[in-house]
Parts: C-alpha cells; structure tokens; sequence
C-alpha cells in the first residue's frame, strides 16, 4: 500500500540547467497559504549509476520516504534504468520528471518519466530531441521550456525555446526575438534562467555583458507568443545570472505573495552579489530594498537560488572567496537560507563538511510539507538524502542510496 501523504507545498526551481519546480496550476501553496487536500503518492528518485551496459545509467526508483538514516536504497535491480545521463531533473507539478541532457557536440536529448498506478516507474512516450540545444531551462505553468541563446546560438539575434508537456506529445519549438527589448533595441540579450510568473508568464534575465553592460535587467515574456510584456533595470547589480561552464541558471524568485525578488550572484561583475525586489503589481524595482548578500555572508558569492516557502530562498555559495572585480571560480558546496523579508542569513547546519562534496555533488532540493530534501554525494559515503528545516536550517541524515554514483533529483508523484 503507498504511504499517503498530506501535501502542503511543493518546490519551485528556477535553476537551469538544472530545475525543480511546482506548476503554478497545481493546488500545492506554500506554507503561508491554504493547506493543500490530502493526496497519495510516492517519492520518485534518479540517481545515476554503472549500469547493464558499459557506460553509466539513471535509474529512476519509487520510495515511501526519504527521512530514514537506516534505511536504503539500491538501483541495482530496481526501478527504471534508463541507458542515459542527464543535466536536468525538472520536477513537473506531482506528476513526474522531465530531464534533459546538455549534448555539448551531440545531440540534446530528453525524456519524461513518471510513475504508474501500480507504483512502477515508467517513461511518457519516447525520448526526444531538443531543437537547437540549450543552455537553460524551466518550468511554465505545466509545460518545461528550455532556450538556447547567446553566443552559442547560430543566430544570436533569437532565441530558440522549446516547449515539453508531460505527455508523450512531441515538443514543439519556437523563435524569440533577442535584439529589441526596451532600452536595448539592436543589442543581442543571452537569456538566463526560466521563472514561472503565473498566468502564463515567466521572467529571465538578459545578460549584456558581451556589449559590456553591467547592470541587471530582466524580462517579463508571455509564453504563448514569446512576446515581452516588460523589462526592469536595476544598476545597483549586475546580471541577474548563475553559470557552470555552458550551463546557465536563473537567479529569479517569486514568491507565494506575488513578490518578486531578483538576485545577483556577481559571477563576473564589478558589483556586490545581492538581491532586489519588485513587488508585486510594481513596474520597478523597490528603489528602497537591496541587500548586500556578500557582505552578509562575509564575502562569499553564490550560484542557485530556490525558493522555498514564504520569503525564504535556499542559495548555493561558492566555497571559497573572491576577489573584487574578478570572476568567480572553484566549487561550490555550501548552503544558506535567506529570509528576504528580515534580511537573515542562515548558514545551514549538519550537512557533510564543504571539502567533502564535489562541485555539482548536491542533487536538486524539493520541499515538501515545509521540509527540504537534498541528495548531497560525498568523497567517504555513498549519496544520502539530508532533511532540512527551513526555519533553523538544520540538517539530518536522511535515506541512504547504496551502489550509486550520485543522487540526482527527487519529486514527489501522486498516485495515478
């Protein structure tokens, strides 16, 4: 019998390459809202591993909790193996995955897996291909979309999106044009990160820096027609934008309130990594809140941003300082949570020393019933499920995952 589960919030992702999302039509508020009715599901967890062939797998392994230190679990004759490796795990709503895998000189490919009414593990359709790659991804509504644009693109003029129900539809895609935002008519925008805005909308960051441009602006688009709705600057930060290699990754956070906050990891800039505010129904950014993130963490610089509940962000910092005006580099492996509202900064606690989480060894957090859940591979254990509070921001040891190389991503899926 499936452990039934009362779900009270979901997590909303604004990463990209890598995303974690709950689909703006899914009755699932956060803890400041109305409690969610009762549902029944399970865990649906991928994480990759050697599998039956040469070259490693993902396997995709239905779980009644994640908070049992002395439980584990295996891939190894479990779950679904799928004979690929991802770069995405966007978690859709309650209704499963969608992943997809950056191709550098090969194809970029996805596929959509969920699980079925007797509790199994199964892909939605085929695998697809995704039209002229991508860079970044996120969710809109119940769709994932995915850009490519930037000086990766063929035409740097436009973006190319692509739109992937959690049907087994083939993905449609289409152009955007890049090069006639407000304020910056002929200049090339590279588009970072995909934030669900609600009534189908969502916002990304417009990277100018190859017109060296250092200042954050962001885009409202209106997903049906890829057609700008608005665009907001802000000078007192530079782009809005989280990078890893090719990957690139949103930095933007709406809130349950409708509050927008827009954060600034200070990657390559001359400023301060930091964050502003557009409240909701404003056409501006609050010229009264900033906040100095990296004086408040005491000089570190950060690359995700999720949002968890309220005005809470959970954000991944670089391990180790920068210097002013220089580019940021190195791992990345420790985590704070961020009360916008109050300005608090809250390293969290209990989680395995930063020297020994690789970089990109973190899977991506999910929140559930105001609690996150975040697969973290070290270089002395096998990849475990740590339990946060996102209040305190203490850790647990959670589910143990054995004969695996990393934890991936984990959603929740309701019964079917």
């Amino acid at each position: 019998m499936k452990k039934q589960f009362i779900i009270k919030s979901c997590f909303l992702a604004f990463a990209t390459l890598i995303a974690v999302g709950c689909s703006k039509s899914d009755p699932a508020p956060d803890n400041g809202g109305e409690e969610a009715p009762e549902e029944v599901g399970q865990y649906l967890v991928a994480v990759q591993a050697k599998g039956t062939g040469e070259s490693a797998s993902t396997y995709f392994i239905p779980v009644e909790s994640l908070e049992n230190p002395e439980q584990s679990i295996s891939p190894v004759g479990t779950g679904l193996e799928v004979n690929n490796t991802f770069s995405n795990y966007i978690s859709n709503g309650y209704d499963g995955f969608v992943t997809l895998k950056y191709g550098r000189g090969d194809a970029h490919v996805g596929t959509r897996v969920t699980i079925n009414s007797n509790g199994k593990a199964v892909q939605i359709g085929q695998q697809f291909e995704i039209q002229d790659g991508f860079v970044t991804a996120g969710i809109v509504g119940d769709a994932v979309y995915s850009a490519m644009s930037g000086f990766r693109a063929a035409d740097k003029t436009k973006a190319t999106f692509n739109i992937i129900p959690m049907s087994p539809s083939t993905p449609k895609f289409a152009y955007m044009q890049v090069d006639q935002f407000a304020g910056y008519e002929g200049k090339n925008a590279a588009l970072v990160g995909i934030a669900d805005a609600g009534n189908g909308s969502f916002y990304t960051g417009l990277d100018y820096s190859a017109d060296e441009i250092d200042e954050l602006v962001v885009a409202k688009i209106k997903a049906s027609n890829l057609k700008p709705e608005a665009v907001y600057k802000d000078v007192r930060l530079s782009k809005s934008a989280g990078q890893y290699k090719s990957a690139r990754y949103s930095q933007i956070g709406e809130t349950s309130k409708g509050d927008v906050y827009v954060f600034s990891g200070n990657y390559a800039g001359t400023k301060t990594a930091g964050a502003v505010l557009l409240k909701n129904g404003a056409t501006g950014f609050d010229k009264d809140y900033f906040w100095d993130i990296e004086k408040a963490s005491q000089g570190y610089r950060f690359r995700k941003v999720w949002y968890v509940q309220n005005d809470i962000f959970l954000l991944e910092f670089y391990n180790e300082k920068s210097e002013a005006g220089k580019s940021v580099s190195g791992v990345a492996s420790q985590f704070a949570l961020l009360d916008m509202s109050s300005q608090k900064l809250t390293w969290v606690s209990g989680l395995p020393d930063k020297s020994a989480i690789p970089d990109l060894g973190t899977g991506e957090p999910y929140v559930l019933e105001g609690k996150i859940y975040l697969g973290i591979t070290t270089t002395n254990e096998s990849p475990r499920f740590y339990v946060i509070d996102p209040v305190s921001g203490a850790a647990k040891k959670g589910l143990l995952v054995e004969k695996a190389e990393a934890i991936e991503g984990v959603t929740f899926v309701k019964q079917k």
